[in-house]
């Protein structure tokens, strides 16, 4: 399977067209994301992974997703400041751009920006449950853990500790079929820079 920067196992955590199709980009039939949920003014029908971490999406307007470009460019200001503004926006836009040109979607039921941290966008790593959450953890309480993971935009939403005990699953989610049976999902993200997760939830 082709490596993405920004989403791990693709072909578990968000699936292909149900049979072969022909990729719009390189009219190859092989196995294709869904490219009728991207976002823009161009559309396309399905792109092969090959075709999609090339960024073939460059040349079109077609997004598969949107970042939280406000808060990384803060990120990247605070990291390096000295570095001078018109650097620092050429930065965000050359990381948002591979974001939002090169990840596969994320299938959620709620819009919203993807999560940064350390200076660059996340990397989604799966759906959260409890058994992820301790064994990220490590030595660590899982529940804080959790806890400490809540992205800022979620920090005024429901209560941790309720939803670790009634909402968060107590088994392991292994791919994007099995999250489909539950009426919240939380999206789990790792830092490319460190170890420090982050956690976004919706509901259907």
């Amino acid at each position: 399977m082709t490596n993405f920067k920004y989403f791990e196992r693709p072909d578990q955590l968000t699936g292909f067209i149900d049979e072969e199709t022909t990729c719009d980009i390189c009219q190859k039939i092989k196995p294709c994301f869904d490219a009728e949920t991207f976002y823009g003014a161009d559309s396309i029908s399905a792109i092969c992974p090959e075709c999609l971490a090339s960024g073939a999406l460059y040349s079109k307007d077609i997004f598969t997703c949107e970042g939280d470009s406000k808060a990384l460019g803060k990120q990247i200001k605070s990291l390096n400041p000295a570095m001078p503004d018109e650097t620092v926006e050429q930065l965000l836009l050359q990381k948002t751009a591979e974001l939002e040109k090169t990840t596969p979607h994320l299938v959620t039921w709620q819009d919203w920006r993807w999560p940064c941290a350390d200076g660059d966008y996340c990397t989604f790593i799966g759906f959260g449950s409890k058994p992820l959450y301790n064994r990220l953890a490590k030595n660590l309480d899982g529940l804080e853990y959790f806890k400490n993971s809540i992205y800022y935009t979620m920090k005024d939403g429901a209560d941790p500790d309720q939803l670790w005990a009634e909402a968060i699953p107590d088994k392991e989610i292994p791919d994007y079929a099995a999250s489909s049976v539950f009426l919240t999902l939380f999206y789990v993200f790792k830092s490319l820079h460190s170890d420090d997760i982050i956690t976004i939830w919706d509901c259907a």
